[in-house]
């Protein structure tokens, strides 16, 4: 590129030359011709100064545009139902103005072709004139139609390709609760409640059902992590857990329940499910093991990552890897320690919660599958109710991956230690943990099913119950009673603290 400035008075001026705002040149003429090499996108903006102290100095612009290859930017995975009108659009910067195709495969052997049940357009963009839109949409999508596309740009300098997909829904909702309820041992009495949705106002209304709320919630967040949409929506920090159907407060019970259901409805279909059938192998290489699992039950064609956390038994804090595949093989391992492992799977919409753990040294697979539990827990306690993990979004978010789309991964494990994420927001510390024997003390040590305190931390849901009264000012409590959950919810948070005198 050459540019020529020219300035003309007496004295001689002097020419400074500015390239979108940086100084390139500077000289006493009054003809200053300059040839820029290796020109980029971002010199658009040529500007002459010139200056000999006499007078006002001047000054001319020019905007430029620079010719170049498209570059294409792709909307990723498009979720849809069967018999949707679906647009999957690409945006592409290009000077001069593109050649546009979508095709079915990236070597351009099946082109999209304009007809009755597809449409091809490139729009441009009304304030930038190199920047387009090229869109296809498909007016009734069947199963032959989902898969991937690929967003072809040409011009004169070259071109770019970029995949852009859409995938099917299921046609019914994939979760029953009602199966998982039977699962859960939810009572009889209120088996009817469950159904494909849970709705706040029907439990609400069953008193019977407040003993199985947690096991409700846990069926109806089906296997997925909400809280980055329980946080979008204002959910603090040490209630998220309700959004992923774990154990929480009554306080956060009260408060959010409605808002984790809706998220519930409203992303549950398009999250995936978690990892199955987790395996640890004796790898060929000292020092190593190979884990393989399955992809979930749900959405398992939207999954593009798996993260795979693993620690030494009893280690605070964990090693993470990310993987597109079912199968990685873990290096720098110790031959005389034992290991734990979890998965996790995610998509453009979120992650799922964590694959039930297994234990593993580098002779592969202790016997069990899952992990151990620890000194005076209960197995149930030790492989289930005391998992969870956290993440934001984001990864995507983000991408994503994770998203956004973003995603801090953290899963209580025996005595309390949790997987976490740094990349997501790092939790406050949560009140309801009770750390070093600060928090209250349990009657010989468990309570509510014989959940003990190991290392300092209380596994039990005794503890978290709330005291709703000041001790020091309370009535008697053989003369009152506290409010049940079923009360409080019908109530909400400005009756939260009220007492019932016994009859």
């Amino acid at each position: 590129m050459t540019i020529l400035c020219i300035a003309m008075g007496t004295p001689t001026p002097t020419i400074s030359l500015y390239i979108s705002g940086r100084l390139v040149r500077q000289e006493v003429t009054r003809h200053m011709v300059t040839v820029i090499h290796n020109v980029t996108r971002d010199m658009d903006q040529i500007s002459c100064y010139a200056d000999n102290g006499y007078g006002t100095p001047m000054q001319a612009s020019r905007k430029i545009n620079i010719s170049h290859v498209p570059i294409i930017q792709a909307s990723g995975i498009t979720m849809a139902a069967a018999g949707d009108s679906v647009i999957l659009e690409c945006r592409v910067e290009a000077l001069p103005k593109p050649n546009i195709a979508f095709w079915r495969d990236p070597s351009g052997r099946t082109p999209v072709i304009d007809g009755p049940n597809y449409s091809i357009q490139l729009l441009a963009d009304p304030e930038e004139q190199t920047k387009y839109t090229m869109r296809l949409i498909i007016k009734k999508i069947t199963e032959t139609d989902e898969g991937d596309y690929f967003c072809h740009a040409e011009n004169a300098f070259g071109k770019t390709l970029r995949p852009v997909s859409v995938r099917l829904r299921p046609s019914t909702p994939h979760h029953n609760v009602t199966e998982c309820c039977t699962q859960m041992n939810v009572s009889s009495e209120c088996i009817d409640a469950c159904s494909f949705h849970l709705d706040m106002d029907n439990i609400m209304d069953r008193p019977e059902c407040m003993n199985d709320f947690e096991k409700l919630m846990k069926c109806a967040a089906d296997g997925s992590d909400h809280r980055s949409c329980c946080a979008s929506w204002g959910v603090p920090r040490n209630c998220l857990e309700l959004c992923r159907g774990g154990s929480v407060s009554k306080a956060c019970a009260l408060t959010h329940a409605k808002r984790a259901l809706a998220c519930f409805r409203d992303s549950g279909a398009r999250l995936p499910g978690p990892p199955r059938n987790l395996r640890a192998h004796v790898a060929p290489t000292p020092n190593s093991v190979l884990l393989s699992w399955e992809p979930p039950f749900k959405n398992p064609q939207t999954v593009y990552l798996y993260r795979v956390f693993w620690r030494a038994y009893g280690a605070k804090v964990p090693e993470k890897l990310d993987t597109s595949e079912t199968s990685v093989v873990i290096t720098g391992l110790q031959d005389d320690v034992r290991y734990e492992c979890v998965v996790k799977a995610a998509n453009d919409v979120g992650t799922s919660s964590l694959s039930l753990p297994i234990m593993f040294t580098t002779a592969g697979q202790e016997t069990g599958a899952a992990a151990a539990p620890v000194a005076g827990s209960s197995t149930a306690t030790a492989v289930g109710l005391a998992l969870a993990c956290i993440l934001v979004a984001a990864i995507v978010a983000a991408a994503a991956l994770y998203y956004r789309h973003r995603k801090n991964l953290r899963l209580k494990a025996q005595g309390g230690v949790a997987f976490e994420n740094p990349s997501y927001l790092r939790e406050s510390t949560n009140p309801d943990t009770v750390v070093n024997g600060t928090g209250p003390t349990l009657p010989n040590g468990s309570a509510n099913g014989g959940t003990a305190v190991v290392n300092g931390v209380s596994n039990s849901t005794a503890w978290r119950q709330e005291t709703l009264q000041n001790p020091s000012t309370a009535i008697p409590a053989a003369r009152e009673v506290d409010p049940t959950l079923y009360e409080e919810l019908k109530l909400g948070q400005d009756g939260a603290g009220f007492k019932r005198l016994k009859p």
